[in-house]
């Protein structure tokens, strides 16, 4: 049996939902692969952190984010262990990036990442940052330290998008992409089209739980640029920062222009695209775009979403994750560690 020891940095929606299928599934894995995941480190900005180098009471550790919004004072396994020593700490196999995201520098992700690669550590990260600002840095550091970093959740939860590119088109160039991104985004759109106000669909978006903390980061674009970045700097060997992705987002999109566009046969739909310009350099642009009825993404409803590749070789791919929840961005995170059991 395989022990592969966990630090994860980071216990929000995502990290809980991890750990809780890793409790339910753990054992049927290790029969399996043959590899058990106990998680040794856990670290938050406000909640506390944990640390049992034999592993942390996982069950427990839930239970107590759940009733009391925090780990309990009286639990064992608290520890005032910061991130960073957390990323850096030797008795760790790999190390589970999944703090908040930073828009503006994709930090301090990347300093967790790049400490961990550096003593040793694969990484997995869900957090887009770090592949938006620094892909190039990060994998070039984890190739010098032979090690993965892996990303799977970065941009369609866990729809195999780098994977597909990585394992199964091995000598096709990708010229570019198109794609719905943004849930949040998709599903306001959507809603207005069928008589809801904005404030009331993002409202209604909000409860449902698919709005990032700050929800301008999904209204302006942000979050769809930073996704659009980081499919550039993965699959077309780009080197490009959100900043400097053409965005726009759908504040400015009136439910009248939903509906004069609807008349004409068009749908409204926030897109992001990844191309070369005419100097063969990658470029990038999010824009809410009038689509006429026949495209197949002006029929994507709700908060799925859709990304066209478009190949050299393999002519266009498409992959679309429908109305995924958080169990499938968690999911993203435990492909991405079987896949280090397999090879590690």
């Amino acid at each position: 049996m395989k022990e592969i020891r966990l630090a994860l940095i980071g216990f929000g929606s995502v990290g809980r939902e991890f750990c809780r299928i890793i409790s339910e599934r753990g054992s049927e894995w290790e029969e399996k692969f043959g590899c058990s995941f106990p998680v040794t480190v856990i670290t938050t900005a406000s909640r506390g952190s944990l640390m049992n180098p034999e592993g942390i009471d996982i069950n427990r550790a839930l239970e107590e984010i759940n009733s009391y919004g925090r780990f309990g004072h009286d639990n064992p396994e608290l520890s005032d262990i910061t991130s960073m020593e957390a990323a850096a700490l030797d008795s760790n196999d790999v190390v589970i990036e999944i703090s908040t995201l930073n828009i503006e520098s994709g930090q301090p992700a990347t300093d967790h990442i790049t400490a961990a690669l550096k003593t040793g550590k694969h990484v997995i990260t869900a957090n887009k940052g770090p592949v938006a600002f620094h892909y190039r840095k990060l994998q070039k550091l984890a190739r010098e330290e032979n090690r993965h970093f892996l990303f799977e959740g970065v941009v369609m939860d866990c729809a195999p998008v780098f994977n597909l590119a990585r394992e199964t088109l091995p000598g096709c160039k990708i010229k570019g992409f198109r794609g719905i991104l943004n849930s949040t985004t998709n599903y306001i759109l959507c809603s207005m089209a069928k008589g809801m106000t904005f404030e009331k669909a993002l409202q209604t978006a909000q409860e449902g739980g698919w709005v990032e903390a700050d929800p301008s980061m999904d209204i302006d674009g942000w979050d769809a640029a930073a996704k659009t970045a980081a499919l550039i700097n993965v699959l077309m060997d780009g080197d490009i920062t959100p900043p400097l992705i053409e965005r726009a987002g759908i504040s400015g999109i009136s439910t009248e222009m939903i509906k004069a566009n609807k008349k004409d046969g068009k749908v409204i739909k926030l897109i992001c695209e990844g191309y070369l310009d005419d100097r063969g350099s990658a470029r990038g642009r999010v824009s809410p775009t009038a689509l006429t009825e026949e495209d197949r993404m002006a029929r994507i409803e709700g908060t799925t979403s859709l990304l066209e590749l478009n190949t050299d070789l393999a002519g266009k791919l498409s992959i679309t994750i429908d109305d995924p929840k958080i169990g499938q961005t968690a999911y993203a995170l435990i492909s991405d560690l079987l896949t280090i059991c397999r090879k590690y």
